[in-house]
């Protein structure tokens, strides 16, 4: 259903920290919606960009590991 793909394709300037703990669909590189589910990321982004397939990724809460 969805196209999810790894973090390694995304680009690497990407700062995905202020969307921790959502769902975020992306088009050519950049944020085109936000959801707390899945569906809803890609509704809002097929509501920005109608013709457009978004990525649908989840950001996890933390990003990168402590480094203590």
């Amino acid at each position: 259903m969805a196209d999810r793909r790894s973090q390694k394709s995304l680009p690497h300037d990407l700062d995905l920290t202020p969307y921790a703990g959502r769902w975020v669909a992306l088009v050519r590189g950049c944020v085109s919606g936000v959801g707390v589910s899945e569906q809803a990321a890609r509704l809002a982004s097929k509501h920005q960009r109608p013709k457009e397939e978004p990525i649908v990724i989840f950001v996890p809460k933390e990003l990168t590991p402590d480094k203590t």
